[in-house]
């Protein structure tokens, strides 16, 4: 094997890995919308519960966007800047990138993430905004539904990667 194909094949081994911690932290975060979801009768869950639900969803979107910057940082060699860097982010990812790499994401997901993606946006600059159960109850359930889709794209992604790190140890 080449020193190049070494190298490659170290750079996708360590993608891999940096990619499954975050999926790991995902699936936690995931884990968190249930029990909260499992909580709440009819009546809203007291305050904490409602930030703690508010911070579970900002934390799986962010988790999700990290793992999308490692893509376009190792793959792409491009992380979106700028005022609509984190929509841009999402639109590279589910680009596929002929003769690169698939789209990470397939663009039926778009408007659910799109979704979380405001809400995160919206906790991370409301301050003094009380937060609101009828529209966090909506979201938990998105992310509860929305989290397998998202995990059975990351795990043909995965297969991707897979696949590549293969290809640099034949050459």
């Amino acid at each position: 094997m080449s020193d190049e194909a070494r190298a490659t094949r170290a750079a996708i081994a360590r993608l891999r890995a940096e990619i499954l911690a975050d999926r790991e932290a995902l699936g936690t975060r995931v884990e968190h919308a249930n029990a909260i979801l499992q909580r709440w009768s009819s009546e809203p869950p007291e305050e904490p519960y409602l930030a703690f639900a508010a911070v579970t969803l900002h934390a799986w979107y962010t988790g999700l966007e990290t793992l999308l910057e490692r893509v376009a940082r190792q793959i792409d060699c491009e992380v979106p800047a700028g005022d609509a860097s984190h929509r841009s982010l999402l639109s590279q990812a589910m680009t596929e990138i002929e003769g690169l790499r698939p789209a990470v994401l397939s663009r039926a997901l778009e408007r659910d993430l799109v979704e979380l993606l405001s809400f995160r946006h919206f906790f991370r600059h409301a301050y003094a905004v009380e937060l609101d159960p009828e529209k966090l109850r909506p979201l938990l359930h998105r992310l509860e539904s929305l989290a397998p889709r998202v995990d059975a794209q990351l795990d043909a992604f995965d297969a991707f990667l897979a696949a590549a790190a293969a290809t640099a140890a034949a050459n």
